[in-house]
Parts: C-alpha cells; structure tokens; sequence
C-alpha cells in the first residue's frame, strides 16, 4: 500500500505527499498559533492566527520544496534521474535512482540545497523588514520575518557534517576527492552522520530533563532519524556496489513452472501453490503469458467459487510494473520491488515471450555470494 500521493509536476519532476507530512504541518501550524504567533501577534483572535499560521506553513513547505527542487534540477543536469520528490515528516527529499558520477558533481548536488535556503533567507527577512518599514504590517512583517529566520536554521542545519545531510554529502564529496573510493568515502561519512545523531539524541534527552519539553524530544527524534538514514544509505551503496554489472539474466529461475489459463483456483491451490511451495505462478494461454497470478488474487475471489473460476479469470493482467526484461540490471529491479511492495517479477523478452521470474530470495542470494567473495 502506497504511504504517498501526487499533488503536482514540476521541471518534469512528480512531487508527491507522504501521509506523515500532515503530521508536521499539524504541529509546525500549532507552534506558530498557539506559541510564536499569541506572543507576536496578540491582538488577532484565535482562529485568525489558525488562519496566518496554516498559510504560513504552506509557505514554509514551499520553501522545502524549492530546496529539494535545487537538488533535483542540479541532479539532472548531471545526468541523474530523479523519479520524484516526497514531502514527509522530516520535510522533503529528493528521491535519485543513482549516485553521483564524480565528487564534483555530489559536491554540486549537496551544496545547492542549503544554499537555496539561505537564500530564500535573506528574501524573506528583506520583504518582512520592508513590509514593516514602510507599511507597519505587523502580520505579514512577522509572517516573513519567521519564514526567513527558519530557512536560515534549515539551511544552516543542512550543512551539519552528518551524511546523509547536505553538509554529510559535502564532506562525502571532499573525502571522495580525496580517496577516489565512493564506498569508503560513503563508509567514513555514514559513521559522521550517526555520530552527529548520537550527539542530537544525547542533547535532546538532556533539553527535555532540564526544561526544554517537545523541542528537545523532538531533537532526540531527528537524531535517531538519521542515525537510521546513514545507516540505511551506506547499506544501500553496498547492495548497489555488489550488485553492479549483474542483469536479471543471471540471477532468474529460468525453469519456470507455470498455470494455463483454464486451470481452476481450486486445482492451482492444489496442484500448484501447495505442491511446489510457492505463492505465485506465471499464468499461460498456451505459448501466450497472461500475467502472474498470487495467493492474494486467488484470495480476492470468494472461496465457494473457486472450483467455477479459472486462472485466465483470476490473474491480473501482465503490466510492465511487473515484468523486466533480462537485461535489466538486477539493481533496478530490486529497487522496483520494494517500490511496488512485490516479490516477484516475471521476466520477459521484447516479443513479450516468457524468459523466468525473478524473487527478491534470488537477488539477495546473489548478494551474498558476491559479497562472500568479495565482488
């Protein structure tokens, strides 16, 4: 089940809305209208600050936006591709199928994003005191005046030295110079970024107990936040390192047992799931592939039908979501499966001819053994 949806395009790039993002913009909203808002602006009532600060917020996500955008549009120029940007609990990111081809372009891709944010700083701070000179707008000089003074805490918070932060991916990017060795590079970047998290964790333990309350909760929060990203971003690399140059040619179950189509629920349950121990099956209308049918298909269809219902009826239809061809770098399909929470994926040719199917089982197989031999 997908945890996002898709609000829009822009430069050609899907930006799309994690559910947990209603979460932050929830408390971001009710810190500024019941905290800074009360004390800045105390002569609006209530819900005229509920008002002013869910705008405010907006404002603010735009802000997040136009930082991941930098990153995106920066990535692209140098030949990346980015297949979207989430905005979630922790603000955005910008989601690259690869990493970077040189230092220089990590370096390139990493700075532009705080860079962005401090200067939208300086934009919004400029407009706040020219709005309160010249008009004595208290509402949108106090409006601008925190938008400008946050992006200047994101910008700065970005270039902290923790990977997978931008200052962490900087720091990547100098070592990587340095080194001419990404995984180490990554490795000794990865372990800045857990430090740096350990350190936000202690710090926010310590804020809570001598009074700073949520703040330093929330502190200890992002620092085990990204303690868990550098962790999972040099696990990544690794998985990508040993799976580099392997196709899915090399790593499928090429003999493939599968169902025609005229087979009955009943009878594949039976003949087949059981038997062979495995919960899906390519689906043939003689030399034709119809598509792969799971349990869960099978599931869908109530149970006093199945000894009515054929396998031709049950399968879903063959999709390229869920099919490669055997070129595809076995990378990619990882990637795809955790992407479309499948296990399996049919492999077939251009002529839409059936080759095997691959599982996630077969890939991490292939892992370990590259990795046993040090590949």
């Amino acid at each position: 089940m997908t945890r996002s949806f898709r609000i829009g395009r822009i430069a050609g790039i899907d930006i799309e809305v994690d559910y947990t993002w209603f979460i932050i913009f929830f408390l971001v909203a009710a810190t500024l209208s019941v905290g800074i808002f009360k004390e800045r602006l105390p002569g609006l009532s209530l819900g005229a600050r509920w008002l002013v600060a869910a705008g405010t917020t907006l404002l603010f996500f735009g802000s997040v936006l136009a930082h991941e955008l930098a990153h995106s549009v920066v990535a692209k120029r140098h030949g990346l591709d980015i297949t979207g940007i989430t905005l979630f609990l922790f603000g955005g990111v910008s989601k690259m199928s690869d990493e970077p081809k040189s230092a220089s372009d990590e370096f390139k891709i990493a700075i532009v994003g705080p860079l962005t944010s401090l200067v939208l700083a300086g934009i919004f701070l400029g407009i706040g005191y020219a709005v309160r000179s010249a008009t004595g707008g208290h509402v949108v000089g106090t409006v601008f005046w925190w938008l400008g003074w946050v992006n200047a805490m994101l910008g700065a918070f970005n270039l902290l030295p923790g990977f997978p932060l931008d200052g962490g991916r900087v720091l990547r990017a100098g070592i990587w110079a340095g080194a001419r060795n990404l995984w180490e590079a990554t490795r000794i970047a990865s372990m800045f970024g857990q430090g740096m998290g350990i350190l936000m964790i202690v710090g926010g333990v310590a804020m809570f107990f001598v009074g700073g309350g949520l703040s330093g909760l929330w502190l200890a929060f992002i620092g085990w936040f990204l303690i868990q990203s550098a962790q999972a971003s040099y696990q990544q690399l690794v998985l990508r390192q040993a799976l580099s140059g392997l196709s899915i040619s090399q790593v499928m179950t090429s003999n493939v047992e599968s169902v025609p189509a005229d087979t009955t629920l009943d009878r594949v349950i039976h003949d087949y799931v059981l038997a062979h121990n495995h919960p899906a099956f390519p689906v043939m209308d003689d030399s034709k592939l119809l598509g792969l049918i799971c349990i869960n298909d099978i599931r869908s269809v109530p149970r006093e039908q199945w000894s009515q219902t054929t396998a031709r009826e049950a399968v879903p239809r063959l999709t390229e979501q869920h099919s490669l061809h055997p070129d595809t770098d076995a990378w990619e399909a990882l990637q795809r499966m955790v992407r479309e929470d499948c296990g399996r994926l049919l492999v077939v040719d251009h002529d839409g001819a059936l080759r095997g199917i691959v599982s996630r089982t077969d890939i991490m197989r292939a892992i370990r053994t590259r990795m046993g031999i040090g590949q």
